[in-house]
């Protein structure tokens, strides 16, 4: 019996690095955005975006950068909605507060660093360094 639970402990210790693993991975290619960068990029434009380390949602955002606004749709599994935020910059980091369409109070501000590989951007947490979104033009 001993021996039985030993082995499933090994066989969690060895599973679970693979469970907790990030799917997706910041690729060795990715250049650091400025903000010069992010405007360029997403100002005026349309991106679908995937959270694919954290909750699996995924939707889109419209970019309306020299109004310090975006707007777009969201899915995580069966729940979807509208919502929009405001953007600001600091430094080259990218900052957003994003509420429900049509709510009053906005969510705590989030400040991240993008990368881009091709035509995907990649929003890193500047602390963990882990990709928590990718966005690809649509």
């Amino acid at each position: 019996m001993d021996r039985r639970i030993l082995v499933s402990i090994f066989a969690l210790t060895i599973a679970t690095p693979a469970v907790a693993a990030d799917k997706v991975k910041l690729p060795k290619t990715a250049k650091a955005m400025t903000a010069a960068d992010i405007m360029a990029t997403y100002d005026g434009k349309k991106y679908a975006w995937e959270h694919p380390n954290t909750d699996h949602a995924t939707g889109t955002v419209l970019f309306d950068l020299k109004k310090s606004y975006a707007s777009g749709t969201w899915k995580s599994g069966k729940d979807s909605g509208e919502w929009e935020g405001k953007i600001t910059m600091k430094g080259d980091q990218y900052c957003y507060q994003t509420r429900g369409k049509g709510k009053k109070k906005y969510d705590k501000m989030v400040c991240n660093i993008l990368f881009m590989d091709g035509t995907t951007v990649y929003e890193v947490d500047p602390k963990s360094k882990k990709v928590l979104s990718t966005d690809v033009p649509i």
